[in-house]
């Protein structure tokens, strides 16, 4: 989201500007976790309706810190109020926060978390739509003298949420608070977390919308483009009835054309066949009187010139009358 990277002294990518928002129910000790993160500022932050936002600035790093308001226990029946200040907390540090921290409070005295507190955690965070997860990191926020069984059953406890936000935790041990190195392990963790999410910041569901009606759009106006100049560039053929009844035209002026063809072929061949036929008889006849060698040689002589007669004919036809029927019809 064009923020800068810096390089730490142990080789690993830090960002120049870091932003964070914490969530818990009412009663978790989130002051230790910014306490943790901002070692040795003033805690005094600025209100902003329920929520808190903290500012200070650590090696180069400028930090802000949004304290989410808390819920009730396991109660699902969030007033709309608190629903408001969780979805705005994010608003705080735009263009988003880089990581959102659950905090779950680990006590000395108590059992594991119960199911509907984890079910309550569940609900609130998904507030900010299932997103949510791709930028959370569980923070498990000890009290000074917790032993490790103890931090197993509540890690165990919340393991559903640990599998929802691929299993990115981070313990606190309140005596260690102050130390460099819980600090460190946190700024690397989340680190981490935007170098996996390539530089993406969690944006706020309105605006996730938004982004994605202007994608939708930029998208639609794109194919616009495209289908316009593919319509420049391929014009559709206006001609194309016109040529293809052109063609069908001269298919079947073609046929036409074959099928006079062979009809005069055919008209050829009988007239030949008639005027040889015709010639015959009438050689026969005539040459009768001189007995059957006149008879014979009648009817050669008529062959020969009813098809003498025939290709006369047949050339006054084609020479004259067939051009003066074809330019008729032209």
């Amino acid at each position: 989201m064009g923020t800068k990277f810096l390089t730490s002294t142990q080789g690993s990518s830090m960002q120049s500007m870091l932003r964070v928002v914490l969530f818990g129910n009412t009663g978790a000790d989130k002051n230790n976790v910014i306490k943790s993160m901002l070692i040795g500022e003033n805690l005094t932050g600025e209100k902003n309706g329920l929520c808190t936002l903290y500012k200070s600035e650590r090696a180069g790093r400028r930090i802000s810190v949004v304290e989410a308001p808390g819920w009730h226990g396991h109660s699902q029946q969030t007033p709309e109020n608190i629903k408001e200040e969780i979805t705005r907390s994010v608003l705080l540090c735009p263009p988003g926060p880089h990581a959102l921290l659950l905090v779950i409070p680990v006590k000395t005295l108590s059992e594991e978390p119960s199911v509907g507190e984890m079910n309550a955690a569940e609900m609130h965070m998904e507030l900010l739509s299932e997103r949510v997860w791709k930028h959370t990191i569980v923070r498990f926020a000890c009290d000074e003298g917790v032993e490790e069984p103890t931090i197993r059953k509540h890690v165990q406890s919340a393991e559903k949420i640990l599998e929802k936000c691929g299993g990115r935790s981070h313990v606190l041990q309140t005596s260690a608070c102050g130390s460099q190195t819980q600090t460190s392990e946190l700024f690397q963790k989340i680190d981490s977390l935007v170098e996996e999410s390539r530089g993406d910041v969690f944006i706020p569901q309105a605006y996730y919308e938004l982004i994605q009606k202007k994608t939708q759009e930029a998208s639609g106006a794109t194919e616009l483009r495209q289908r316009r100049g593919s319509l420049q560039h391929n014009p559709p053929n206006v001609n194309k009835h016109k040529g293809d009844s052109e063609e069908k035209k001269s298919a079947e002026t073609a046929r036409h054309s074959d099928d006079g063809s062979k009809i005069t072929m055919d008209f050829t061949q009988f007239v030949l066949i008639l005027m040889g036929a015709f010639g015959a008889l009438l050689g026969s006849v005539a040459g009768a009187e001189n007995g059957v060698r006149g008879s014979f040689i009648g009817v050669v002589f008529g062959i020969f010139v009813g098809v003498l007669v025939a290709l006369f004919i047949m050339y006054v036809y084609t020479h004259f009358y067939s051009k003066q029927t074809t330019q008729s019809a032209s």
